[in-house]
């Protein structure tokens, strides 16, 4: 039997080299998680520099339709759906300071609501060890979509010039054109709203209730369409619009509304086609650039689901 005897100081020395070993890989392991964590989204808010992990942000892709948000991510998010990409990557965003799961959702929503050439019923929101990917359930198929997307955007056009729109007028005349036009071309569509009222909602009646398509191709919708319809006018014709979501407690429709705001003089005002659109020969201009502290609109109550919470500030609060 042979036995090896060592000196203490070349022990002492081994252990030394093998436990900055055993760091160097403990470390090295726990960069790796912490960049596998981080690349799924799920590092603590607490973590520093959580998107430095991932990467920049991707790039949106190029659409031929207007693309509207209230930061760079909305945008993103819109473009990536008017394109119909099945799976939309927001690992940067997921990872980003003050946005987190939480703040993709309340990015898509705005998207989702804003933008009137895209068509989404909902999204799951899906982390892997590739990142963290947001996909979308789309109402229609890609070429069913993208004919509706046309046929919106022709309807658009001619509207535009029926309606008298002009290069140079102002936003207050660009406004009540709209207004009118819309109102002209519109019907409520009393079916929808009732279906919708009942809880039946999977039909494709009610999918095109919501859309502008609805108002402008075929001359029907319920309140999410007018607004639809509005924005996609006010867009094309340069005038600054969002659509608003929210709680009616009375007026022509209740229940959950939807109109629009327009910046006018620098400041965002109502309008509201919907309620304006009555049985008359003309549409009334009740609610046609309100001021959003008017008593008229105590009968509703806006919410934050039509654009990201922190931003609402643009638009008036």
């Amino acid at each position: 039997m042979t036995i090896d005897v060592q000196p203490w100081d070349g022990v002492d020395r081994r252990r030394k080299r093998g436990g900055g070993l055993r760091v160097l890989l403990l470390t090295l392991v726990l960069v790796g998680l912490i960049a596998v964590a981080g690349h799924q989204g799920i590092l603590p808010e607490w973590v520093p520099y959580r998107h430095a992990l991932v990467g920049p942000p991707p790039a949106a892709p190029s659409v031929a339709y207007p693309v509207v948000g209230s930061d760079e991510f909305v945008r993103y998010l819109a473009a990536s759906m008017i394109a119909q990409e099945e799976s939309i990557d927001v690992t940067y965003w997921a990872n980003a300071e003050g946005i987190g799961k939480d703040g993709v959702f309340d990015a898509v929503a705005e998207a989702a609501i804003q933008n009137p050439y895209l068509f989404v019923n909902g999204w799951s929101y899906v982390t892997s060890f590739q990142g963290v990917n947001l996909l979308p359930d789309y109402v229609y198929s890609p070429a069913e979509a993208a004919q509706r997307r046309e046929d919106t955007a022709a309807a658009v056009s001619v509207g535009l010039e029926k309606a008298g729109i002009e290069d140079g007028q102002s936003a207050e005349k660009t406004a009540k054109k709209i207004h009118d036009y819309v109102a002209s071309v519109a019907t409520y569509d009393d079916k929808a709203a009732d279906a919708i009222t009942a809880g039946k909602t999977d039909s494709a009646r009610v999918d095109q209730s919501q859309e502008a398509y609805g108002i402008l191709v075929e001359g029907a919708a319920v309140c999410n369409g007018y607004a639809e319809a509005f924005q996609a006018m006010a867009l094309e014709a340069g005038l600054p619009s969002v659509i608003v979501t929210g709680e009616a407690f009375s007026g022509l429709t209740t229940g959950a509304h939807a109109w629009n705001r327009v910046l006018v003089d620098d400041k965002w005002l109502v309008v509201d086609v919907t309620w304006d659109d009555v049985d008359t020969a003309h549409a009334r201009k009740d609610f046609l650039l309100v001021p959003q502290d008017d008593a008229l609109l105590d009968t509703r109550d806006a919410d934050l689901e039509w654009v990201v919470d922190s931003e609402a500030d643009q638009y008036g609060g």
